[in-house]
């Protein structure tokens, strides 16, 4: 599944924190998609939670607007 490709791209050097044209990085897409295995995932191998998109959204909103509050624990 997707999981086994974000652990695959990590393992082979896949910048964790790279972002878009929008300034969205894999884990700000995990938390507007609610993609809780991914989110986990990327934590776990690293993923910087105060990055902030070119809106000045970081994670933790983008979970937030979603009301997961599953992953908000995740992320606080």
């Amino acid at each position: 599944g997707n999981e086994t490709i974000v652990r695959y791209l990590i393992k082979f050097g896949a910048d964790i924190n790279i972002r878009n044209n929008k300034g969205e990085t894999a884990l700000i897409k995990a938390c507007e998609n609610g993609n809780e295995t991914i989110i986990k995932c990327l934590i776990n191998y690293g993923a910087d939670i105060n990055i902030k998109n070119n809106k000045g959204e970081t994670a933790l909103i983008k979970a937030y607007t979603n009301g997961n509050k599953t992953i908000i624990k995740d992320l606080i």
